[in-house]
């Protein structure tokens, strides 16, 4: 008896110049584990969607492998073990990486700001060490919109507005206009029916007869560009409902106002060839200036390439033209996957790899599209969650002392410890996108010192490094408050002042009295700074007698090269005793000679300021 053929038999039709055997030892597995088993019907027919999908996209073997058993995966019916046995790791990387994101996009249902959810998108590019996971994802997602017709109405709104937030935004930035435009017109159609009705309607009124206007149009562009020596390929067609929606919304118009809903295709063999194009057209009808892109010059960032410009049609009608080679078609409509098909080789995926980048940079010959992709995805971010999941967007090789100044200052000052995905780790232990980190605090708990030390690893952040800096000068103001008085009636006996006035000194460091107090204790204000600013603010009175040596010199003398009799006094900063080498600098105001040690900064700073006032000292050997 011949067997019935099944949904699994039509995954073979779509794959097109490819290896089949990845594809066909997991029709085997499936269909021999759960050819029985009812429950898993939903599960073979999403897989196999999913796969027939991503075969019309000339994905290969691996891939169509990883579509038909990602549900099996997550729910439980195989492992990642199983498959990695029965057909390859390649496969089983592939599934479990789609499983990743799969759990992951249900962040979103946390990430309500734009902020939030764009770093989700860009979460999921850098987890996925493959493009083809992401692609896995997508397939899935379209899936799961195609069948959510009769679906609650709250489980409709919740799978199309993930799909704007995440899934149609991460097929653009892929280039799989195939699957952006479907998904976004079925989201939309979920969440607002009325507004789709009323586009989609009004599109099929307005165009009624567009068959026919579309073939007059192609039928003079070909025309005229036959005349000009250019083979071409041309079509035209109406634009999709959310791209005219999206229109009508930012310019605020009724679809009436919306002019350019008719697109045209130009297709040629070469660059130059386009812009020859683009002269035949613009020689045709008006163009609108305003509405000229040159992406071949300048390619967005997922690669694409085409010129775009808008003309006054036949009839007055505004209509869209896009013009673009082949090579640049195949990317447009299938993006990444294009570079996966067996006819493009390794060249043009390296081609792609180099727009990808945008670096203008040459790549060597053997470096897989892969590693591309994974250099590409926001390479120099860490994107992290917290506990409620939010997502945290960190510099890469940060820490998880960086995250949590990141979550909250007080919760930085606080951090003793840290578990990512549930395990204690270091301090200084690089986070890596997707994980997730919780912060242990004290209620005490104060930064230190040591985490300013670039050699430990504890902080790769310069706004984290700040609010320990700012923490650690808050504390030590009032010890350097007080050693500032210190300092200050030092130099008032140094200099034999009547008194110090505090505010016109503060005054003429624009500064408040105490935190000029703090300047001069931390050393931010050096003694020849505040010695200048105290002798020309303040009137000095008589020179006053000098001070007693300190006991330590009683028995060392001390002689003044070049002269005789002179007045000395011991610097109070380094207190030299006799035996250390010493040097000696003229006072102002009477106060003679003050003797400092030869290292004292001191002395080295008055050096260089005034260093004829520097005197040859020694101590006296008899």
């Amino acid at each position: 008896m011949q067997r019935q053929a099944g949904p699994l038999d039509a995954v073979q039709g779509v794959v097109h110049g490819v290896d089949p055997s990845s594809l066909e030892t997991a029709r085997m597995l499936v269909a021999g584990k759960f050819s029985d088993d009812e429950r898993a019907r939903e599960s073979i027919d999403r897989g196999t969607e999913a796969a027939e999908i991503l075969g019309k996209l000339g994905m290969d073997s691996d891939t169509l492998a990883a579509a038909l058993l990602l549900r099996f995966l997550g729910e439980g019916a195989l492992d990642r073990a199983a498959i990695e046995k029965s057909i390859g790791a390649q496969v089983a990387r592939l599934t479990q990486g789609a499983l990743r994101i799969a759990s992951l996009k249900d962040l979103r249902k946390t990430a309500t700001e734009t902020l939030q959810a764009n770093r989700l998108r860009q979460m999921l590019l850098t987890i996925a060490e493959d493009p083809r996971v992401v692609l896995v994802s997508l397939a899935h997602q379209l899936c799961a919109l195609r069948r959510a017709e009769n679906a609650p109405k709250e489980t409709r709104c919740d799978l199309a507005q993930e799909t704007l937030d995440v899934f149609a935004p991460l097929a653009n930035r892929l280039g799989v206009w195939q699957l952006k435009q479907e998904l976004e017109d079925l989201a939309f159609r979920y969440l607002e029916p009325d507004a789709y009705r009323c586009v989609a309607d009004g599109l099929e009124q307005r165009h009624a007869d567009r068959g026919s206007y579309i073939a007059q149009v192609v039928s003079r562009l070909r025309e005229e560009l036959h005349r000009a020596g250019i083979s071409a390929e041309i079509s035209g067609r109406p634009k999709h409902v959310f791209s005219v929606w999206t229109k009508m919304r930012e310019k605020n118009l009724d679809l009436s106002g919306v002019f350019d809903v008719l697109g045209f295709r130009i297709l040629v063999n070469d660059v130059s060839e386009c812009y020859a194009a683009l002269g035949v057209v613009h020689g045709l009808w008006e163009p609108i200036l305003d509405a000229f892109d040159d992406y071949i010059a300048k390619p967005k960032p997922n690669g694409y390439q085409s010129l775009h410009s808008a003309v006054i049609g036949p009839d007055g009608v505004t209509i869209e033209v896009q013009i673009r080679t082949f090579a640049m078609h195949r990317h447009a409509d299938l993006g990444v996957a294009a570079h996966w098909q067996y006819k493009e080789g390794l060249q043009r995926r390296i081609a792609w790899s180099r727009s990808f980048l945008e670096s203008g940079e040459s790549t060597p010959h053997d470096i897989d599209i892969i590693e591309r992709f994974k250099q590409a995805a926001f390479h120099h971010r860490t994107y992290v969650l917290t506990p409620q999941g939010h997502i945290i967007d960190l510099p890469a090789e940060a820490t998880p002392l960086d995250f949590a100044y990141a979550v909250h200052t007080q919760v930085g000052h606080r951090c003793r410890g840290a578990k990512v995905d549930g395990a204690m780790v270091p301090l200084t232990k690089p986070l890596v996108s997707g994980q997730q980190i919780e912060i242990l605090t004290a209620r005490d708990g104060h930064p230190s010192r040591d985490w300013l030390n670039p050699n430990l690893g504890y902080l790769k952040t310069s706004s984290a490094r700040a609010k320990v800096r700012h923490w650690l000068k808050q504390q030590d103001h009032e010890a350097h408050v007080t050693q500032g008085r210190v300092v200050l009636e030092r130099e008032h006996r140094r200099l034999g002042l009547n008194e110090i006035n505090i505010a016109e000194l503060a005054r003429r460091f624009k500064m408040r009295s105490e935190d000029l107090l703090a300047a001069v204790g931390r050393g931010d204000i050096g003694p020849v700074r505040l010695g200048q600013a105290l002798g020309t603010q303040l009137q000095p009175q008589a020179p006053s007698p000098p001070a007693s040596l300190p006991s330590a010199l009683s028995e060392g003398r001390l002689l003044v090269h070049g002269t005789s009799n002179v007045l000395t006094r011991v610097a109070g900063c380094c207190k030299p005793v006799p035996g250390e080498p010493i040097g000696g600098y003229v006072t102002t105001r009477g106060g003679g000679i003050s003797i400092h040690r030869r290292d004292c900064p001191n002395l080295k700073e008055l050096a260089a300021l005034r260093p004829q006032k520097l005197m040859e000292v020694a101590w006296d050997k008899e």
